[in-house]
């Protein structure tokens, strides 16, 4: 949470959280604030600040005020092995701006943050469902585009396999991004026009993993997306 904020201020992107008006009322129904309720979030992915925004809207007083939280929660979290490289090159070894590789990288990332790793090369179902075990111990983020947007208005299909593995009882609440995207585009490739501005972040009001008799990989993606 410190490293989102300190990003966000030496970049000078000020953060605004909106939640929707029926947020609280429908959370209240799900019993969101009991126990061991499995609840994911699903943010949209726009840029390469998606991450430090995102731990700004875990800590903001309306975030918290919303899910019923008296301090923000440690979430598990799924990404892709590699983020941190960088191609800086000290002789013959590469090393990510954090002083290590990008292999103990991944790993700190997965002992010491408690993320769950998603090799590139593999499918995504196994990484996924141990996301979905890890939910009844605290809620879960994952990123359904599974890459980032080329353009300002792009928005890529939201992924089946995330959705197939999700269990029933869980509870979904999607995120999106508005103005991210310009404060660092990711094309062209290695564009480092970084630029300050601010982000609108929407709450969108939480549903369940399981509201149809559609599979949940056609239905509940389809209303995510919306």
């Amino acid at each position: 949470l410190n490293w989102g904020r300190r990003t966000l201020d030496i970049f000078d992107i000020h953060v605004d959280v909106h939640i929707d008006p029926h947020f609280e009322a429908v959370a209240a129904d799900l019993k969101m604030d009991e126990e061991g309720r499995r609840i994911i979030f699903l943010p949209t992915h726009q840029s390469l600040f998606d991450h430090p925004v995102l731990y700004q809207v875990l800590q903001s007083s309306e975030f918290l005020n919303a899910m019923g939280w008296q301090r923000p929660e440690p979430c598990v979290i799924l990404a892709r092995t590699g983020l941190a490289r960088s191609g800086i090159k000290i002789g013959s070894k590469q090393i990510t701006q954090f002083g290590v590789s990008s292999e103990v990288f991944d790993q700190m990332l997965e002992e010491v943050d408690g993320y769950v790793m998603l090799e590139r090369s593999n499918a995504a179902g196994h990484t996924t469902q141990r996301v979905a075990q890890a939910l009844s111990e605290r809620p879960g983020i994952i990123y359904p585009m599974a890459t980032t947007a080329a353009f300002p208005i792009q928005q890529f299909p939201l992924q089946h396999g995330v959705f197939a593995q999700l269990p029933q009882d869980v509870v979904v609440v999607p995120i999106a991004y508005r103005g991210l995207h310009a404060l660092w585009p990711k094309c062209p490739k290695g564009n480092i026009d970084i630029n300050p501005g601010q982000v609108d972040v929407w709450v969108s009001p939480p549903m369940l993993g399981e509201t149809t008799l559609l599979p949940k990989r056609r239905s509940l993606r389809i209303q995510a997306e919306a």
